[in-house]
């Protein structure tokens, strides 16, 4: 079941020097580590200076809205007819919930999918994995020196 991740709801969730985007893509990333999902975090506004609007972290993809707002984006990324059942959209905004619903896929809120990130890794994973060197390289550099927008 592909996820979809209202980014701006879980930022604001976020307290003090946590309260970032890249704290919301490590938490993302953390989650589904040992997991076989694809998850689409959504943020509003345009990206940093010098990123894509679309970033592919392997299971993980981030998507800024740019001048659309991030709720119209998760509507049209949310297939339409009966394949939109197979959609969780994750948020506590009502009115972006009320449309995902109308879209036909399924609303969860984000202490539901906070809380279960916090369980236990599911039996057989691996508790060591690890990432490959060129996964720390690019996180090393990525925050080396972060953009100031990402307060």
């Amino acid at each position: 079941m592909p996820l979809i991740l209202d980014g701006n709801n879980l930022l604001h969730r976020l307290s003090g020097p946590q309260r970032t985007r890249a704290e919301v893509r490590k938490q993302v990333l953390d989650a589904t580590r040992n997991e076989r999902m694809s998850v689409s975090v959504v943020f509003d506004g345009p990206p940093p200076a010098g990123m894509s609007a679309r970033e592919s972290l392997g299971n993980v993809v981030v998507v800024y809205s740019g001048s659309r707002s991030a709720d119209d984006v998760i509507v049209g990324m949310i297939p339409s007819g009966p394949a939109a059942g197979q959609w969780s959209v994750i948020t506590d905004d009502r009115g972006l919930a009320d449309r995902v619903k109308e879209r036909g896929a399924t609303v969860r809120r984000l202490a539901e999918w906070r809380g279960r990130r916090r369980q236990k890794a599911p039996a057989g994973a691996r508790a060591d994995s690890k990432l490959s060197s060129n996964e720390i390289a690019e996180w090393e550099s990525y925050f080396a020196d972060p953009p100031d927008d990402e307060v």
